[in-house]
């Protein structure tokens, strides 16, 4: 696939967007941007109001008020626009589950007006090519999910959004999902994904958004993030008379001073900072409110 990078230093612009069922807000207030090349994971416990906003960015749902600018275009004025240049996968997968693997792909080089030669590679990267033409009603879940994603970039499109891509999948379905997203990363895809599994947040995505209550509590880069909400203790990974011991040590002089003389020593194996890990983020910010 080309590489899709483009000239504008932001994908998703969204300013002050807000959405109201009857008398209940659902999205309050947010405003954040997604710059080109970047993928964001909008995190936060259910009924958030993620989801939401995810129908909103995809023009699924009107906003009560605020803006979205997409690609440039004016989400609200130009929507048609839009929707030719983004790649959608639902959570829940939507094939013609009585034709092959291949057929669902073809329909779709149909509408966009792509060759069919553009299949084959998609199916063998995928590792579908064997039965690719098989009906989709017979695929596992995890064989139907990768067919979904290939749907949504038959035409190339420059952002991909993605609900939940590796929810219960089986590990090879899913080490092969994330395999490719993390190649159209590297081409300079942007992609906004929601997920429960914080394994395939830290893995894909080098930005965080955390929603709760319909507000954005955190916007921030991965790295920073678990570096904000981590301690100030160093884990030390060491050798003692033969055997690994691991503990966290308070950076104070006696501390370093004795880790000084381990690696002199040659017994230290590693020493990190005592980042927090996504879980430990998402249970403490669902609790903010």
């Amino acid at each position: 696939m080309a590489n899709m990078m483009n000239a504008l230093s932001e994908t998703i612009t969204v300013t002050h967007l807000s959405k109201q069922y009857d008398k209940r807000t659902v999205v309050d207030d947010l405003s954040f941007t997604v710059k080109s090349g970047q993928t964001l994971g909008l995190l936060g416990p259910n009924g958030a109001g993620k989801s939401t906003t995810i129908r909103i960015l995809m023009g699924l749902s009107h906003p009560t008020a605020g803006a979205v600018n997409i690609l440039g275009f004016d989400l609200h004025k130009d929507t048609k626009k839009i929707h030719q240049q983004i790649g959608v996968v639902f959570e829940k997968p939507n094939l013609f589950e009585n034709l092959s693997g291949y057929q669902n792909l073809a329909i779709f080089c149909k509408l966009y007006d792509k060759p069919l030669s553009t299949i084959q590679p998609l199916l063998k990267r995928m590792d579908l090519w064997e039965r690719a033409h098989d009906p989709v009603k017979v695929y596992s879940k995890g064989m139907k999910q990768r067919i979904l994603i290939l749907r949504a970039l038959i035409h190339e499109p420059r952002l991909l959004f993605l609900d939940e891509p590796c929810s219960g999948l089986d590990p090879v379905s899913s080490r092969v999902i994330r395999d490719y997203l993390l190649e159209l990363k590297a081409q300079g895809m942007t992609i906004l994904l929601t997920s429960h599994d914080m394994e395939e947040v830290d893995e894909l995505c080098d930005m965080i958004g955390f929603i709760n209550c319909g507000r954005l509590i955190v916007l921030e880069e991965t790295h920073r993030l678990k570096e904000k909400y981590g301690s100030s203790m160093l884990k030390v990974e060491y050798y003692e008379t033969g055997e690994l011991r691991k503990e966290l040590l308070a950076p104070n002089t006696e501390n370093l001073m004795r880790i000084r003389d381990l690696y002199q020593e040659q017994r230290i194996v590693s020493v990190h900072s005592s980042e927090a890990t996504l879980a430990e983020i998402f249970r403490k910010l669902s609790t903010v409110s």
